[in-house]
């Protein structure tokens, strides 16, 4: 696979498949990410994966750009589902958002090394507490 493919198959398969065993293989042991999810190895992405997935049923990521340079990867995704679970102190609200999210990898060898992302916290906030 390409570092596009993985990446693509990170989204695909991770948030709207939730495939874990993909995520498990695609992304490295010792990965290391360096936004505020924190994850240390890729078991602590895919319980990550599975907090979000509680928090919005349903979630879908679609990826709408995607560019590489070598092993360097950087995408932006639209993430959309239904408010279900508590979601930075927010009870559920059973709304439907959506948002963009940007997030950059380093891969090597057909899995993700190290990841940075900004999800825009501020805009999910005020759209789960809009009334």
């Amino acid at each position: 696979m390409t570092p596009k493919e993985v990446v693509t198959g990170f989204f695909t398969e991770g948030y709207s498949n939730k495939n874990y065993d993909f995520v498990m293989e695609r992304v490295a042991e010792d990965y290391i990410d360096h936004s505020p999810a924190g994850a240390k190895s890729n078991s602590d992405t895919v319980g990550i994966l599975k907090i979000v997935a509680e928090q919005f049923s349903d979630l879908k990521a679609d990826v709408i750009d995607i560019f590489s340079e070598g092993n360097m990867v950087s995408s932006r995704i639209r993430f959309s589902g239904k408010h279900t679970g508590i979601c930075m102190g927010i009870s559920p609200t059973g709304k439907d958002i959506s948002f963009e999210a940007l997030e950059n990898f380093r891969v090597e060898n057909g899995k993700i090394t190290e990841s940075w992302g900004y999800w825009p916290d501020k805009e999910i906030e005020a759209k789960l507490l809009a009334e």
